[in-house]
C-alpha cells in the first residue's frame, strides 16, 4: 500500500541545517532545526560528525481517512547484484489509523544503506498543537562486530474527539551515518 506523504523535512548535518519540502505540492511546515541533535547513543557508542551524521526529521498530518502515512526507507538495488551486509530489509516508520479514532506508530532502523547513509536509528512521535501527544519512540540498530536491524517499535495514540482540535502529527526522525563506519 503506497504511503501518504504530506508535510515538511528537515535534514541537519552537525553544524549545517536546510529546510525542504518532502513532496511537490504537499502542505509543508517548518520543523525546528534545533530538535536535531548533535550525537546519537548507539549501544553506547557516541555518532557524531566525525561519523557523517545526518539527522532527518520529518512531520505527516494523520487525517481521517488517511489510512497508512509515514516512509519507507528501501535500499534499491540492482537485479542479480549480490551485496553482502549491504542490506538487511528496509528501515521505516509509519503511522496507521484504525476506526478514524487511533493512530499505531511503528519505526525499525534496519541498518540498511538508504541514499547513500546507513541508517542507524528511527524514531517517532505524535503531537497535536503544541502538545506532545505521545512521546518519542526509537528503535536503534546495533553494532558490535557489524551492523543488525533493531526491533520494531510501535505504540497507538488516541484521536481527539473535540470538534476543531488542531490536527494530530506523526512526527518521525532518522539518524543517518557513513556507511563505512562499523
Amino acid at each position: 500500500m503506497p504511503l501518504r506523504r504530506m508535510a515538511a523535512a528537515t535534514v541537519a548535518t552537525v553544524g549545517l541545517a536546510f529546510t525542504g519540502a518532502v513532496s511537490a505540492g504537499a502542505n509543508t511546515t517548518a520543523v525546528e532545526s534545533d530538535t536535531t541533535p548533535d550525537t546519537v547513543i548507539i549501544d553506547g557508542r557516541e555518532f557524531g560528525p566525525e561519523d557523517g551524521l545526518e539527522v532527518v526529521v520529518e512531520q505527516f498530518e494523520v487525517e481521517t481517512g488517511a489510512g497508512t502515512v509515514g516512509e519507507v526507507f528501501d535500499t534499491p538495488l540492482e537485479p542479480g547484484t549480490i551485496t553482502p551486509f549491504a542490506t538487511w530489509g528496509s528501515s521505516y516508520a509509519t503511522s496507521t489509523e484504525t476506526l478514524q479514532l487511533k493512530y499505531t506508530g511503528r519505526a525499525k532502523a534496519a541498518a540498511n544503506v538508504y541514499n547513500g547513509k546507513r541508517i542507524i536509528q528511527v524514531c517517532f512521535w505524535y503531537t497535536r498543537g503544541t502538545q506532545v501527544v505521545a512521546s518519542k519512540i526509537c528503535s536503534n540498530a546495533s553494532s558490535d562486530s557489524g551492523w543488525r536491524a533493531g526491533v520494531e517499535k510501535s505504540k497507538s495514540v488516541w484521536d481527539s474527539l473535540v470538534p476543531n482540535a488542531p490536527k494530530t502529527i506523526f512526527n518521525i526522525s532518522t539518524a543517518r551515518i557513513d556507511p563505512n563506519i562499523h
